[in-house]
């Protein structure tokens, strides 16, 4: 096998693999918008459920007085003997706030959960590493000797 056949073999089963995993229709993208519709689809459900409790709590509140009452005063302060609260920060947070800002290094955490790397520079990567694999096979091909000398017919 002459070192370009090589090369061009290697370079072929390289594209192969980055057409079936790290394309934009790969494997690797279709995990990642898996993850991002089981996340959408459970904000979905949380989100219709609270939209059935605030549902019934609207339709409580048109058809029972006394619970509607209870709503003015909980948010409106709509009754008679209502008493307007006024709240003051605590000694506490204002002297917090008078300290000095941690510095950076001493607020740093240590965070040994493995995260998956971005898909852009998985594939930086992977066409990195295939062209010079690419190369590298022609070049040393190209520079062994030949291993047998090809016959004339004439």
């Amino acid at each position: 096998m002459t070192p370009l056949k090589a090369a061009l073999s290697i370079s072929y089963l390289c594209v192969l693999f980055y057409c079936l995993v790290l394309s934009t229709s790969g494997i690797a993208e279709r995990q990642i918008l898996e993850k991002e519709y089981l996340r959408i689809s459970e904000e979905v459900e949380r989100l219709s459920i609270e939209n059935q409790v605030l549902e019934e709590k609207e339709k409580r509140l048109q058809n029972d007085e006394y619970a509607l009452e209870q709503e003015a005063r909980k948010y409106y302060l709509l009754s008679e003997n209502a008493h307007v609260l006024k709240f003051e920060e605590s000694k506490s947070l204002k002297e917090e706030e008078k300290k000095l800002p941690m510095p950076k290094a001493a607020g740093l955490e240590v965070n040994l959960s493995l995260k998956e790397p971005p898909l852009f520079l998985l594939r930086f990567f992977y066409l990195t590493f295939s062209v010079f694999l690419c190369l590298g096979i022609y070049w040393k091909l190209k520079s062994l000797p030949p291993t047998s000398n090809p016959k004339r017919l004439n």
